[in-house]
């Protein structure tokens, strides 16, 4: 009995003892659950707190530029060659050969130099000859001439020796004329743009031995649509730009325009005088020639490049108080990289010209880098 009792109490004992364990693992675990839903919580809080913290947008970097105060032109534009004002193509006018040539193509030369001589001794013989017929000539028409005083021949003989007389004197000068025209001579001043004949070779009547041209002023002839010559007038001021000399500009004047429109093209000649005295411009240069049709000295300038492009619209951003406003604007002129606003704006605007691809009106936005030239 007394081993049944102490067998019954170890066993209560130890329920008592398991039982317990189980009550402090449960305790355990649901400290652990706890602490691990506590972490949670923290943590998502946490989360949420930096998102909440970065609710607002970061700023949109962008670049700006002042509205400027400027001269912009409207223009007429287009493209020709440059020519000279004379070009004489100088002719042989005797045959002979070249014996002396006294210039090269580039030298500047005065009316009345002479270029180039031919040889002149088969002219000179002639000359000679000539001299000699006419000798004959006048002897036999003195003869005659008194023999017709005294009836002695009839007047149909008097009238020929009296015109072989004049025939020869005619011969003559035509020979002293031929002997100077071996002296080739310019018949302009100018300079000396092409020479086509060596010492030795043999000239012919006619033939193109050199070319010289006047190169003061230079002229452009171009080609003006007949609905917009109303725009031009003798004396307006033009600019050009020549494709081989970059970054110069040149300055000329319409010199006269043409009372006719072409009935094929629709377009009339206009004349354009280049000045002298403008460097290295040399007649067959491509030029870009704007003629001015109009000018405003104190224009609102901001830069193509600060248009937005995503609609139809002429609408910029400008920068104000940190944000990006929208605004609407009225164009006036263009050229080159800048456009002029009528409407819209003031001077001092900073306009953004970069970074507002996308952008929103009143988005936040910073201003970064050096402003654009």
């Amino acid at each position: 009995m007394k081993t049944f009792i102490r067998t019954w109490a170890v066993g209560c004992i130890l329920m008592i003892a398991f039982f317990a364990l189980t009550a402090c693992g449960g305790d355990e675990e649901g400290e652990s659950q706890g602490t691990k839903e506590g972490t949670g919580k923290q943590a998502a809080q946490g989360a949420r707190g930096k998102a909440g913290g970065g609710g607002e947008k970061a700023a949109v970097p962008v670049r700006t530029q002042a509205v400027e105060q400027g001269e912009i032109v409207a223009y007429i534009s287009t493209f020709e060659r440059l020519e000279a004002e004379r070009w004489v193509d100088v002719v042989a006018r005797t045959a002979g050969m070249a014996t002396d040539l006294h210039i090269e193509e580039g030298d500047r030369v005065a009316a009345g130099d002479i270029l180039l001589q031919l040889d002149k001794d088969q002219l000179t013989l002639h000359l000679k000859q000539v001299e000699v017929a006419l000798e004959q000539a006048r002897a036999t028409f003195e003869r005659t001439k008194t023999l017709f005083e005294r009836n002695l021949v009839s007047a149909e003989e008097y009238d020929s020796a009296k015109h072989q007389l004049q025939n020869n004197q005619v011969a003559l000068e035509e020979a002293q004329l031929n002997l100077t025209y071996a002296d080739i001579r310019a018949p302009i001043a100018g300079m000396v743009m092409q020479r086509s004949v060596e010492v030795g070779d043999m000239v012919q009547n006619n033939q193109q031995v050199l070319a010289i041209a006047d190169l003061n002023p230079l002229l452009v002839r171009l080609r003006i649509p007949e609905k917009r010559i109303h725009q031009v007038r003798p004396g307006q001021e033009a600019r050009l730009f020549i494709d081989a000399l970059p970054g110069q500009s040149f300055v000329g004047e319409v010199r006269m325009i043409n009372p006719g429109v072409d009935p094929q093209s629709g377009t009339v000649k206009v004349t354009l005088e280049v000045p002298p005295g403008q460097g290295a411009l040399k007649p067959g240069m491509f030029a870009q020639v704007q003629i001015i049709t109009e000018r405003h000295a104190q224009a609102l300038l901001i830069p193509k490049k600060a248009l937005i492009l995503e609609t139809d619209e002429d609408d910029v951003f400008v920068l104000v108080d940190g944000k990006a406003e929208r605004r609407p604007i009225e164009l006036g002129f263009a050229e080159g990289n800048h456009v002029e606003v009528l409407t819209g704006l003031v001077a001092a605007d900073q306009v953004i010209t970069v970074g507002q691809e996308g952008l929103k009106d009143g988005a936040a936005v910073r201003q970064v880098g050096q402003q654009t030239p």
